[in-house]
């Protein structure tokens, strides 16, 4: 299973609250989380496509600096069959692929194709607690209904290596996946928006990796925040300030506080 985020989201199943009405929060289905994360870059670009001159960097620096940052931390209010979550994220490698993508635009199982060869040609490591961000160049995908979508698989079909992934396509201003009203902390629109769409997904793989742990009928944990930005407090529109870089990001619900954190 795939879960999409954007324009499109796969909603979870009906859940009724103790009162009898329909419960727009998130319930925990028995599976891990990720108490600590370790992530990869996988930039697919092959010669002559674009993507904007600070693309990569600005997203690799998010990955880097998001560790022990008050939007990671909101995720500490959760836990799994296997603990709970810390504000412990470390940004590991990133690569960048020349070779040819699929015409069309990537199937999931290409994307998985492709990280499989990352982790096989680079010695990455797999398991619950490792993130995967997968990204293709401008036009690769043209019009996909989603800004992102996060999943999971087992690599070489072992169950005992699970590989928890995100797809960030470059869909610039498609469909929506543009940051609202053109904000732009870091003079990228491109990187910008896809660093919303990156933590978006970060949140959502680090409390429902496996899609068998926190969801509801609103989605996930990003998807019941995903127009809640908060109000940016200066002429950058920076909503937070990470190890002195800005971002501009949504909020993401925390069920035990019962509402959208950490309050931008």
């Amino acid at each position: 299973p795939i879960h999409y985020d954007g324009p499109l989201i796969r909603y979870g199943p009906l859940f009724i609250g103790p009162n009898g009405l329909p419960d727009f929060g998130v319930v925990f289905h028995g599976g891990p989380v990720q108490t600590t994360t370790v992530t990869y870059s996988i930039y697919w670009q092959p010669a002559g496509t674009y993507m904007s001159p600070h693309y990569k960097k600005l997203i690799n620096r998010f990955l880097r600096d998001v560790g022990g940052s008050p939007i990671y931390g909101m995720a500490t209010t959760y836990s799994g069959s296997n603990g709970q979550v810390q504000n412990v994220s470390s940004f590991a490698a990133s690569i960048v692929d020349t070779t040819p993508c699929p015409a069309g635009g990537p199937t999931d199982a290409d994307l998985q194709t492709e990280i499989s060869k990352a982790i096989a040609s680079n010695g990455w490591p797999t398991g619950v607690g490792v993130q995967y961000h997968i990204f293709t160049a401008k036009n690769a995908v043209r019009a996909p209904g989603y800004c992102a979508y996060h999943s999971a698989y087992n690599y070489n079909h072992n169950r005992s290596k699970p590989i928890v992934y995100e797809f960030t396509p470059y869909v610039g201003f498609e469909n929506g996946c543009d940051p609202p009203y053109g904000i732009t902390p870091n003079n990228d629109v491109d990187a910008d928006g896809s660093i919303i769409s990156v933590s978006h997904e970060q949140m959502e793989m680090v409390t429902d990796p496996l899609l068998n742990a926190w969801y509801g009928i609103g989605g996930e944990i990003g998807d019941i925040c995903i127009f809640s930005f908060g109000v940016p407090y200066d002429q950058t529109g920076a909503n937070m300030v990470i190890h002195g870089n800005p971002y501009f990001l949504q909020e993401d619900f925390s069920q035990a506080l019962d509402g959208c954190q950490p309050n931008l």
